[in-house]
């Protein structure tokens, strides 16, 4: 019998990141500075391939400067293959969770249609070309007031810290902010940016109020992938021949019940011979042929063992237990001829034989019926 058994093994992939769904709409932003983000600079493509993220994935501006990807997968559009790049400029107050409000460039090229309300597709993913991150300095900042934006990121930011202190949030417009009570310097203002996949750049800046400084560093690491854990599964193959080997010894049990059948079946013709002396010699003769035949299924077992092996194997093998046991029932014979002085004894001795064949049929038909058994 064969068992299979299924071995894991672990190993690491990279997969797309999460994808959004929900409906696309269309709208137009006159400049980049009017969105909520309220951006002092963006990427090259932003002023027409821009987009206002949902009250729900908001997050109290921090996804503010993130691009996405973004397609059609609604039925009225033909083509949902085609994608467009945007960059989060400003917020949807009444979109639900997945929508995105799109400039009408980008709503035409994925959907191929005038703007109206579509489903679309969107994730995440690295701003095309940003150029060097740039750090600027909001209008009406001062040494007590100090609000920094970082803009041109290749991925979102995380937080942001201004001479090592931590930053909060402006109201209403994505600045870091710091309030101190001493005058700081804002000709040498130290800003350390980190991602939100943890990488971190960091410098010394002269900033002045509403502009911006080039801070010659970008992120290396991107966000448009995740890692992730699968699994495979291998099979490996064993045989378990012990198990089987019991199944034939109790099988031997069954010959040798029905050998005492023979034996009480030759009373009969002795009692007809009313010769004692006869009878008492044949009882004697047919007990030793049993025993004989007790020890052909045994021998025959072993060999029905290895004929598992196929069905081409198993009738050959028939064929040699058929004739293995021929030779037991014409050792029968010569014990009959002992008992030849009496003439009417010869008979049952060939009545006997004839059980003795039919004793040796069961015995060859029943390891062929375990052995498919066991093949089964």
């Amino acid at each position: 019998m064969v068992f299979r058994t299924l071995a894991a093994l672990s190993f690491t992939v990279v997969v797309s990141a999460e994808y959004f769904e929900g409906d696309g709409t269309s709208y137009t932003l006159g400049d980049i500075s009017s969105g909520n983000c309220n951006f002092m600079s963006a990427i090259p493509t932003a002023s027409t391939n821009y987009a206002a993220l949902n009250n729900d994935q908001w997050d109290n501006l921090a996804n503010c400067g993130r691009c996405a990807e973004v397609s059609c997968i609604d039925d009225q559009c033909t083509d949902q293959t085609t994608t467009a790049i945007v960059q989060i400029l400003d917020r949807c107050p009444e979109c639900s969770s997945g929508d995105l409000d799109l400039s009408p460039t980008v709503f035409k090229t994925i959907t191929g249609s005038d703007p109206s309300r579509l489903s679309i597709r969107w994730k995440f993913v690295d701003c095309p070309n940003p150029g060097n991150i740039e750090v600027c300095l909001k209008s009406g900042s001062n040494g007590y007031y100090v609000a920094v934006q970082p803009t041109n990121t290749l991925v979102g930011v995380e937080t942001v810290t201004i001479n090592g202190e931590a930053t909060t949030m402006v109201d209403s417009a994505y600045y870091y902010l710091i309030e101190s009570t001493s005058d700081v310097d804002l000709t040498s203002v130290a800003v350390s940016i980190t991602s939100v996949e943890g990488e971190t750049v960091e410098g010394t800046y002269s900033l002045t109020a509403g502009e911006c400084v080039d801070t010659d560093q970008q992120f290396t690491t991107s966000s448009s992938s995740q890692t992730t854990s699968s699994t495979t599964y291998t099979s490996t193959t064993t045989t378990a021949p012990t198990s089987n080997t019991t199944t034939p010894a109790s099988t031997t049990a069954t010959p040798t019940s029905t050998t005492a059948t023979p034996v009480s079946t030759t009373a009969t013709p002795v009692s007809t011979t009313a010769t004692p002396v006869s009878t008492t010699a044949a009882p004697a003769s047919t007990t030793a042929i049993p025993t004989s035949t007790t020890a052909t299924p045994i021998s025959t077992t072993a060999t029905q063992t290895w004929g598992s092996v196929g069905e081409d194997t198993e009738n050959s093998l028939e064929e040699d237990v058929e004739a293995t046991t021929s030779p037991t029932s014409t050792t029968s014979t010569p014990a009959s001829t002992t008992s030849t002085p009496v003439a009417t004894t010869t008979i049952p001795p060939t009545t006997t034989t004839a059980p003795t064949a039919t004793t040796t049929t069961p015995t060859t038909n029943s390891p062929k019926c375990h052995v498919r058994s066991r093949r089964g």
